[in-house]
């Protein structure tokens, strides 16, 4: 209790409005109207006129706890009474004033009030009344008067105590519900009569008995009179005559109330009582009732058996009647059996004659229907297969007038693309400038410098991606040694690759002099620049155009490192014979044109490199299981196949193909200067990009490269 009242205590702060000087006076108003709650037995709880915003917490809970019947809340500010605890702790509460308050509606929880047997709500801004006001059973004066209401509930019907209702000075109520005339106690209506449609204005002006008699009629039922009462209602009609507190003249003991309520929860103990033994005896009435429906479903179950019981004697009576005619039958002389017998065979071969002249009846109807459906049958098929020829014929013919149409089309079509190939014939012929690029392309392509330049290249970059793979990887498994190792490794093959670029500049410019020289001969015919092509056709080996597409790349990479890369068109004669390469010496290779003997002999180092790296893979691949121990190495070198160096397999098998790590789906095809990491790919690295995406350093300059498919380490 005392929780309760501290929380009230607490809650004060916020209750009230803005500052002003008069707040403390009311606070203290309100501190000694909720200690007189406290302290007095009076049953009135009064809290009006403290310019509340909302309902003092705990405020429910002193009503319960001190058995208070009284509340009066008017003259205040408050929207809700949800402040002030649960509703269900006012069930003892009998009045209720919320009067000139701002309330705009009425919560459900107010079903809990039962009760309640006045409520004044005037002075307000209400439109409606909730539906569970019906459950105010003990509810008898009802003051709507002075807010905003546009209808009335069906609810106020069930209320059958209310014998008072003022809905005066509500602007916006033009009708009744007609449900009204079934609270039968209601004695006094007040309403402004001059503004209702429903009842009209003739009868809402002449009182309460013309209405609710206007309202029966309306609902078709019979008007009752209210009977008499003698009930003294409230003087507390509004806030104005609400009487103070403080100035009590006259209240009941606090031992005549405890007395009264003592009553009253006798009162409940007898009714609680009354309602234990009627549900007793109600369920005492239905087990009875359950148990003779048991008892007589038994009975049933037990007739069932005994019939059944007596079904089984039955049988067996008959079976055992059987038997013993069996047994007679046994012991009859075999004169009358074998009379029986006789007469049994001749009956039986009687009814199989009948049954056999019945079945070759029944099988000529049989046979007949057959033959009429076989004639049907027939009759339809022939003409189903005259349809089809037909059919088939027109099909044949259709088909015939379609290719015949298809083979005039395609005798135009073939015409059209051969004077369109005889036009670009003659066009290339003519135009010198096409003739002239691809003369061009084919010098750089069977010239041995600029083959073997494109050949580094495209190993440079092989590299450069190889190494920008593992610094990926590394950076995923979050690997950080080496890192300088790497650094130095791009940065050399960066500046490899601008070596080995400026030379392939170099070396077009040379090819390009040379077409200007040959382009200044005298004798030039129309067709120079095609008889120069067929030359450079007829004197390149076929074998080398392709070379650099089938060429093994460790083959390739140890002719790199030896830097003897220029001399691979000269080896073509090893390369695709069926002579095993470790077979080539130093005369050999004079020979076939390499004067130089450095070149002689990095040449024959990077073969035997390329033959050991071979052996030994072959060597190691074997099963352990399998190899034989006294097997010399000679004997595994001479079995291996090293007659050439061409792979006959596709590039893709052996290509590590780096993705671009901006788009995640091309190829890395540029280079970054000075960091040399290759992560990008043409269409992203022509982005607005100052930065390597790997390494975050700067970037001086790109450099596009392709690599060679057959030389991806």
């Amino acid at each position: 209790m005392g929780c309760a009242v501290s929380c009230v205590h607490r809650a004060t702060m916020s209750l009230f409005g803005r500052q002003s000087g008069s707040t403390n006076n009311i606070r203290v108003v309100l501190e000694r109207k909720l200690y007189l709650a406290k302290e007095s037995p009076e049953p009135d709880f009064d809290i009006s006129s403290c310019e509340l915003r909302q309902v003092p917490s705990g405020i429910y809970s002193i009503c319960k706890v001190y058995r208070k019947t009284r509340l009066n809340l008017h003259s205040n500010n408050l929207h809700s009474l949800d402040e002030g605890g649960q509703l269900s702790d006012l069930h003892l509460v009998q009045y209720l004033n919320i009067s000139n308050n701002k309330f705009q509606q009425l919560p459900n929880e107010i079903q809990y009030l039962i009760s309640l047997t006045e409520l004044y709500i005037q002075e307000n801004y209400i439109r409606c009344l909730p539906e569970n006001i019906c459950f105010l059973q003990n509810l008898q004066v009802l003051d709507v008067s002075k807010n905003k209401l546009e209808s009335l509930t069906p609810s106020l019907g069930k209320l059958k105590n209310l014998s008072k209702l003022i809905l005066t000075e509500n602007t916006y109520l033009s009708e009744l519900c007609p449900e009204l005339c079934f609270a039968t106690n209601l004695s006094l209506l007040e309403l402004d009569g001059e503004q209702f449609t429903f009842p009209p204005q003739a009868i809402a002006t002449q009182g309460t008995v013309a209405i609710m008699k206007f309202l029966c009629h309306e609902m078709k039922i019979d008007y009752l009179p209210p009977p008499p009462t003698d009930q003294n209602y409230s003087l507390i009609h509004s806030p104005t005559s609400v009487q103070d507190s403080f100035q009590r003249t006259k209240a009941i003991s606090w031992e005549e109330q405890e007395a009264a309520i003592t009553e009253q929860e006798n009162k409940y103990h007898e009714a609680a009582k009354l309602q234990r033994e009627r549900f007793l005896s109600k369920i005492l009435q239905e087990q009875l009732e359950l148990d003779s429906e048991i008892a007589k479903v038994h009975e049933a179950k037990e007739t069932e058996r005994q019939r059944l019981i007596k079904a089984i004697q039955e049988d067996e009576r008959e079976i055992e009647c059987l038997v013993k005619n069996f047994i007679q039958t046994d012991n009859l002389r075999p004169e009358v059996i074998q009379q029986q017998l006789a007469y049994d065979q001749a009956e039986h071969d009687r009814l199989l004659e009948i049954t056999r002249q019945n079945y070759d009846n029944i099988r000529k109807t049989d046979i007949l229907k057959a033959m009429e459906t076989l004639i049907e049958e027939d009759y339809f098929i022939q003409y189903s297969k005259k349809d089809y020829n037909e059919c088939v014929n027109n099909m044949k013919q259709s088909m015939l007038m379609q290719e015949l149409h298809s083979v005039a089309k395609l005798e135009d079509l073939l015409k059209a693309k051969d004077q369109s190939h005889t036009v670009l014939v003659q066009q290339l012929l003519e135009d010198q400038d096409i003739q002239k690029a691809v003369v061009a392309s084919l010098i750089e392509k069977v010239d041995a410098k600029s083959w073997s330049l494109n050949q580094e290249i495209s190993l440079i970059s092989s590299h450069l991606a190889r190494l920008s793979v593992i610094e990926q990887e590394k950076k995923k498994l979050h690997v950080t040694y080496n890192y300088n190792d790497l650094l130095a490794q791009r940065m050399q093959l960066v500046s490899l690759l601008d070596d080995v670029l400026l030379q392939q500049n170099k070396r077009r410019t040379e090819l390009i002099q040379t077409l200007k020289e040959m382009e200044k001969e005298t004798d030039k015919t129309t067709d120079f620049w095609l008889k120069n092509y067929q030359k450079l056709i007829d004197s390149a080996p076929k074998i080398l155009l392709d070379v650099g597409k089938n060429l093994d790349p460790v083959f390739a990479n140890y002719l790199l490192q030896e830097g003897v890369i220029h001399c691979l068109p000269f080896l073509v004669k090893f390369l695709f014979s069926d002579n095993n390469i470790i077979d080539v010496t130093s005369e050999k290779l004079i020979v076939c044109g390499i004067s130089l003997s450095s070149d002689r002999e990095g040449i024959i180092k990077a073969i035997n490199n390329y033959v050991g790296v071979k052996t030994k893979t072959q060597y190691f691949d074997v099963n352990p299981a399998e190899a034989k121990p006294s097997a010399p190495t000679e004997a595994v070198i001479e079995e291996q196949n090293c007659s050439g160096v061409v792979s006959t397999q596709q590039a893709e098998n052996s290509t590590i193909e780096s993705e671009c790590v901006v788009c995640m789906v091309s190829k890395c095809e540029v280079v970054f200067v000075p960091c040399g990491h290759m992560c990008c790919c043409q269409p992203c690295a022509t982005q607005d990009m100052n930065s390597c995406p790997m390494c975050r350093g700067g970037i001086e300059r790109k450099i596009k490269v392709m690599i060679a498919t057959a030389y991806s380490v």
